[in-house]
């Protein structure tokens, strides 16, 4: 570059690559964020992901407790049996224990505090247009476990015919 261009004109070349090369580099930073989202906005999709889990194995065992039972617990805590390994897990967030409240003998509901609203993921991943989106977080629920930002409830009703109490042996 000397030989063609003086110092000067050289070090400002120099000098104009270095900053093109520099706002690349901060333009494709910025790009990842909007398409990725920021890791702030991926930790509570991975949080709300792990909370719709946790709700998930919770229906299952209050399902599971009505069949042998014959009647929905009063609380969580009547759920939770630690000789078959049974445990009600806790906001991994907060620490805190999730809503539970029965509203008749077949009826409950589940609630939990989201930190953002269930992304659309709609055709979208590596199985578009299955019921699960496998997603950089985690699968996503299907149309059943979809929650907006903030404190949701499930309501759920037990249908007899299709959980038929399990008789003793």
């Amino acid at each position: 570059l000397l030989g063609v261009f003086g110092r000067e004109e050289a070090a400002k070349k120099g000098n104009l690559v270095g900053v093109g090369v520099a706002v690349l580099v901060l333009a494709t930073i910025i790009a990842g964020f909007f398409i990725v989202g920021t890791p702030s906005e991926l930790r509570a999709l991975r949080y709300d992901a792990q909370k719709v889990s946790d709700l998930q194995n919770i229906q299952y065992q209050i399902i599971y407790y009505w069949q042998t039972k014959g009647e929905l617990p009063t609380t969580l805590a009547e759920v939770a049996d630690p000789l078959s390994g049974s445990v009600i897990p806790v906001d991994p967030e907060t620490g805190a224990s999730y809503g539970y409240t029965t509203s008749g003998p077949l009826t409950f509901s589940l609630c939990s505090t989201f930190g953002a609203e269930t992304p659309d993921t709609a055709g979208q991943g590596t199985y578009p247009g299955r019921d699960i989106a496998y997603t950089s977080w985690g699968p996503q629920p299907d149309e059943n476990w979809k929650h907006p930002a903030g404190e949701h409830c499930y309501e759920r009703t037990i249908d007899p015919e299709r959980y038929a109490p399990l008789k003793a042996q």
